[in-house]
């Protein structure tokens, strides 16, 4: 027999009728999440209470559906009876539902930002059935570490509504990330720098093409001379080719002028330049 009454079970079901597709239910998850999402699918499709409960037990299978198969014939005659039974046997397994007074022991640690702890407690309250907004705000400002510049501006002003409250937490959040250059990623300003800086540079990947090759070793294999700097300078000015320059003002940075040989560039060897004699101690 069925648990349903016949007022229930005499009304037809519309053409092509089809239940929303919904996991079935076995008595071990969350009841509340679980009717209120069945729930929420008929109402989309613009289905009756009647056919609601009619189609909640077509989700039934295990410990659910030998439950049900044990009610009293003509037993349910609506919608808020089918619910109440059910949870009723199920009771256990209904998730405990959090109060107000698990908001209030979401603190701010001394080393976490102001960004992370208003994220806690924006996944807190959402555990909190029928939460008033202002109730969440002076929760949230209650964790706020003391002195804390956003505790300290709500002491002056006090924003009235939940939105407003964010609204002011979002600009000392990015106050906050401004002058300590620690982004919500965990990223310091001077590593994100070197990230952007190595991406430019083609380095992001590791190419190894990019960094400086090293210096080659200076040379200093050179063939002795068979005779002193001096006497080669000596026999060089000898030549018709180069002559000494006149008398110059002595900069004592570049050394003894009179000691600098010119070579004619009409008549110059293979000799490139100036010739320079040794400087004499």
């Amino acid at each position: 027999m069925d648990a349903f009454t016949d007022a229930i079970t005499s009304e037809p079901l519309p053409p092509h009728f089809k239940a929303p597709t919904l996991e079935t239910y076995d008595g071990t998850t969350d009841l509340d999440e679980y009717l209120e999402s069945f729930r929420a699918l008929m109402l989309l499709h613009g289905y009756s209470d009647t056919l609601t409960f009619r189609a909640f037990q077509v989700t039934f299978k295990g410990a659910a559906r030998r439950w049900f198969v044990k009610l009293p014939p003509c037993s349910i005659n609506s919608w808020e009876q089918l619910t109440n039974l059910f949870l009723a046997h199920f009771i256990s397994s209904q998730r405990c539902q959090k109060s107000v007074v698990s908001l209030m022991v979401v603190r701010q640690r001394h080393d976490e930002s102001l960004w992370s702890c208003i994220d806690r407690f924006k996944k807190e309250e959402l555990e909190v059935r029928d939460l008033n907004p202002m109730v969440s705000v002076h929760a949230t400002i209650q964790g706020l570490v003391p002195k804390l510049a956003l505790k300290c501006s709500i002491a002056k002003t006090s924003p009235k509504t939940k939105a407003i409250f964010l609204k002011k937490a979002q600009k000392y959040i990015a106050a906050e990330e401004a002058s300590t250059g620690k982004h919500r990623g965990g990223e310091t300003d001077h590593d994100h720098g070197d990230t952007e800086k190595k991406r430019k540079n083609g380095d992001s990947h590791g190419n190894d093409n990019n960094k400086k090759k090293p210096s080659a070793p200076s040379y200093d294999q050179y063939t002795p001379l068979n005779s002193t700097q001096a006497h080669i300078l000596m026999q060089v000015g000898e030549e018709e080719y180069a002559k000494w320059h006149g008398k110059k003002k002595r900069n004592p940075k570049k050394g003894d002028p009179r000691k600098i040989l010119h070579i004619s560039p009409q008549r110059r060897p293979r000799h490139q330049g100036l010739l320079r004699a040794p400087r004499r101690d």
